[in-house]
Order: C-alpha cells, then sequence, then structure tokens
C-alpha cells in the first residue's frame, strides 16, 4: 500500500467512526474501544509510513553502524564513511569480530559486547582517521521472542562537544538540583547508621588546623557557624564534628534551608498540632527541632532562611524550647546546633536580609573553610580518592598522568571540591580504560586558561553595545554568586529561566554549585 493510499484509509475510518458516534446514542465501550484503536493504528501506519529512516539516519552527525545477532555489519551512514574513511562495500556484509582483527574500525568494538551481554554498553575509543577520543554507545533490539535482531551501535568525538565548559556545568547542575530535591533533609539515628558520611581529606597546612579544631571541638556542645564558599566541603566538617562528639550516638539531622519552600519550612522545623491547617485535622507532626532532641541539628545554607523564621530561630536558641503551630506547650530541647552558608552574613546584615542578633547567636565557635584555589596541594589526594570511590561505584577506574594533575592544580576550580568531584567521576566513566588520558580532554571540561581576577578597568570610551555588554556580564556575574540554581536567578532578574541560561552561556557563565 502506497503512502497516499495509507492516508486514505486513515482518513476514511477516522470518518467511518465520527458518523458512528454521530448514529449511535448509546454506544457499546467495548466496541467504541475497538474502533478507536483500529483508527490509532492506522493513523500510526500512515504518518510512519511517510518517514524515509535511512534517510534520516544517513544525515546524523553521528557515526552509526547496525550489525545483526552474529555481528555482520549491516549498514553504516555517511558520518561513519567519512569519520573512518572508508566505503560501505569495505565493511558492510563483514562480520565486526573479524574487522577488529584487522584493528581498523575500532568504533565496532562495542558491538561483541552487547551480543555477549544483551545490554547496552558505552566504551571510549579512538576515531583511527585523526585519533581523536570518542565515546561509543552501543544498544540491542530484541525480536518479538527476545532474540537478539541487531546492534546499533553509535559513535561521537569528545571535541564535537563544542563548548563541554557549559554542558558540562549545566549538567552538573541539573543533576545538582535534583538531587537536593530529595536531600533537603535528611536523619541519622547516630553516626553508625549512615553509610555516606565521607573522611576529610587533605594535607595542606589549613586542613591541617580544620582537623585539630575539630577534634578540640569533640569536648563542647558550642554552636558552631563554617563559612566558605560553595563546594569547599562545609558539610563534612559538620559531619566531622558530629562523629567525634560526646552526641554521636544520639540524632543528628541536617536541614537544607535553601531547598525547602519558604511555606512549609517552619512546619517542618516545629511540627504543628492536630488540626493547624485545613486538611490536617485528624494528625500531627513532629518537627525537626524534636526529632533532633539529645542530638545535633545542622542547618545548612542559613543564610537563605527567610527573615520571619530567624526571628523564631532566634527565639529557640535563646530559650532551648518550641512551640508547635497551633500549639500552646513549650517542648523544652537539647540541642547542639551547627549552622553553615557560603553567603556574606556581615552584608546580608548591612542589607537588611539576615538578622545581627541571630549571627552572633551562631557565631560562637566560626570556622572558615578555604576555597580548594588556597589549599592545591590537597588536590592529588582528593583525586585519588574521588578515583578509587568511582572505581568501586562503576567498575571502571581511570589513571592520572603528572600532566594531569598540573592541568588541574593550574586550575582555580570556582566549584571547589564539589567541582573536581564531577570531574573525577567524569573521567571515571568516561575515560576507564583508556592508557592516558589527553588534557584536551580536562581543558574541554573547563576553561583552564579562565582568569579569575577581574577586567580590567579602562578609561577608554566604549562604543554604547559593548557598554552595555560589559555590564550585563558584570552583573549577572554578581547575582549567580548567591543563587543555588537557574530558577533562583529568573527570579531575581524577573526573566524567564531560557533568556537566563541564554544569557549565561552567551558569556560564558555558570552557577557554582553547591
Amino acid at each position: 500500500m502506497t503512502d497516499r493510499e495509507m492516508m486514505l484509509k486513515a482518513e476514511y475510518e477516522i470518518n467511518e467512526l465520527v458518523s458512528y458516534l454521530d448514529q449511535n446514542s448509546s454506544i457499546d465501550p467495548a466496541a467504541l474501544r475497538r474502533r478507536l484503536a483500529d483508527a490509532r493504528d492506522t493513523v500510526h501506519h500512515a504518518s510512519h509510513g511517510l518517514i524515509d529512516y535511512q534517510v534520516v539516519v544517513d544525515n546524523l552527525d553521528s557515526s552509526v553502524l547496525i550489525a545483526d545477532a552474529d555481528s555482520t555489519v549491516l549498514y553504516i551512514n555517511k558520518s561513519y564513511e567519512t569519520n573512518y574513511n572508508i566505503s560501505r562495500g569495505q565493511i558492510i556484509g563483514y562480520k565486526v569480530t573479524d574487522l577488529l582483527k584487522s584493528k581498523k574500525y575500532s568504533a565496532a568494538a562495542v558491538v561483541p559486547e552487547v551480543i555477549k551481554t544483551l545490554k547496552p554498553a558505552t566504551k571510549i575509543s579512538y576515531l583511527k582517521e585523526n585519533m581523536k577520543p570518542s565515546i561509543i554507545f552501543g544498544v540491542p533490539i530484541f525480536n518479538e521472542d527476545g532474540s537478539l535482531k541487531y546492534v546499533v551501535a553509535t559513535n561521537r568525538e569528545i571535541s564535537d562537544f563544542t563548548d563541554l565548559n557549559e554542558n558540562f556545568h549545566e549538567f552538573i547542575q541539573l543533576l545538582d538540583d535534583a538531587y537536593s530535591k530529595t536531600q533537603s533533609v535528611r536523619i541519622y539515628n547516630t553516626s553508625k547508621e549512615s553509610d555516606d558520611f565521607q573522611e576529610m581529606i587533605g594535607n595542606s597546612a589549613a586542613m591541617k588546623s580544620i582537623h585539630t579544631f575539630v577534634k578540640n571541638l569533640s569536648k563542647t556542645d558550642a554552636t558552631v557557624l563554617i563559612t566558605g564558599e560553595s563546594g569547599t566541603g562545609k558539610e563534612l566538617v559538620a559531619d566531622a564534628i558530629y562523629r567525634n562528639s560526646g552526641r554521636s550516638n544520639k540524632p543528628y539531622i541536617k536541614i537544607n534551608c535553601a531547598s525547602i519552600p519558604v511555606n512549609l519550612l517552619e512546619s517542618e522545623l516545629f511540627g504543628y498540632e492536630k488540626g493547624a491547617f485545613r486538611g490536617t485535622e485528624n494528625a500531627g507532626k513532629t518537627g525537626l527541632f524534636e526529632a533532633a532532641n539529645n542530638g545535633t541539628l545542622f542547618l545548612d545554607e542559613i543564610g537563605d532562611m527567610p527573615l520571619d523564621l530567624q526571628a523564631k530561630l532566634l527565639c529557640t536558641l535563646q530559650t532551648n524550647e518550641i512551640t508547635r503551630i497551633g500549639g500552646t506547650k513549650p517542648i523544652k530541647l537539647n540541642i547542639r546546633i551547627i549552622a553553615s552558608t557560603n553567603s556574606n552574613l556581615k552584608q546580608k546584615i548591612k542589607n537588611g536580609t539576615f538578622r545581627s542578633d541571630l549571627y552572633y547567636r551562631l557565631h560562637v565557635i566560626p570556622i572558615n573553610i578555604p576555597p580548594l584555589r588556597e589549599r592545591k596541594e590537597d588536590i592529588p589526594l582528593l583525586c585519588e580518592s574521588y578515583l578509587k570511590m568511582f572505581a568501586d561505584k562503576y567498575g571502571a577506574s581511570a589513571k592520572l598522568s603528572q600532566d594531569n594533575y598540573k592541568a588541574l592544580m593550574n586550575y582555580s576550580w570556582p566549584g571547589n571540591i564539589r567541582e573536581l568531584k564531577n570531574v573525577m567521576e567524569y573521567l571515571s566513566v568516561c575515560c576507564s580504560g583508556l592508557q592516558s588520558i589527553d588534557n584536551s580532554i580536562l581543558k574541554g571540561i573547563f576553561n583552564a586558561d579562565e582568569e579569575s581576577a577581574a577586567p580590567a578597568q579602562s578609561d577608554k570610551a566604549l562604543p554604547l553595545n559593548e557598554a552595555i555588554s560589559n555590564y550585563e556580564k558584570e552583573y549577572l556575574s554578581k547575582i549567580i554568586k548567591n543563587v543555588r540554581n537557574l530558577k533562583e536567578a529568573s527570579k531575581i532578574l524577573e526573566v524567564d529561566i531560557s533568556t537566563v541560561s541564554r544569557k549565561l552561556r552567551h558569556y560564558g557563565l555558570f552557577i557554582k554549585h553547591r
């Protein structure tokens, strides 16, 4: 049946269905479902019959190879021919296993693994023509009886991802945003219950000082305020204080004040009595302060707490008691408070967004975590630790050379340890099995030549468009320093998220990860 005939059949069946509905006041649901299903199938076949899939695949930028269950090559697209400098006649009809023996066509290397495991596979390889690293994906396609029918292998040069700096950070940022939605509150009954506590790593003078500080703090229950840039490891320091304290066998609750919606934060912290809100007549809720009683409460991103809640928190710290929302009976508390922030709280006090009395109540024992760029001697130890972690997690390992370490230590690490961890995970997954990692891969992930200093000022008159552009970039840089994601930035700037994303890409900016 031609495409035109298929479309006419689909139109006829739909018209028949409409007529059937018009003429029947009492319709049998089962019969109607059958007629709808028939019409749907006809429309599906008609619409798909209009697509020439080979033309589509032939014009993809990625190299595509299709083999059968015996590894015989059935098809390659034009990009495959171009990237490997090979004609279809030289490869179609040959078994992948035989081609691999010739060591000419490494993109086919994923096919045997898919045939063996019947599962998707990913590998790092090199395009033979230019020896540039590429990523190969292999996917099995099955017959109706479950037997293997085809293996589709796609291949793309890593360098084809032209703006890895932007894409990498945006990708990680999306992961962080999604992860934070499930990590707003974490509760541990004792330090022995958690498998995700990580040790503080580093032999720099700054880290040795922090280790000593944490050890001394174990003898007290004093309130601690941990400050530092996003990604410096403030949470790790809080974990270490808890683990080494006399409350390590008591509850430990972590709250991210920035990731819980403002309208829910108060009820999460203080709890509520039965009937306090509409729809809660049959139950009350224990707040996180109560749940942490006799233990430790870690208030992460305290600088983002709303002003009205700051007042309630101050009252709680002064009286060592809370009252549930809708309640009248005070509940006595015995809690050690640890707070952290990447914000400049003194500046927030000047701006009127943070209470000075709460600041001094929290600022009993201050600990500042220096950024990674100020303790670069810790980078090799951190790299080794994360590579081992991801080798255990993924069963895939990457090896760093002295040149790699030099490139890593020359980078300014605006995202600090969290960014370093993300890079190590990226290398572990994408560069596993490579004998060496080219520094071009690292320079693709981050701009190794970035200048951390502000652009030099000049009295020279600039064209209006250039002056506006310079100001816009500087203003955006200032705004994104204190936000967690694109959504927060768009709210402050009063533009939609897509506009913020486009502007940041244009100026080569990204939001630092926490």
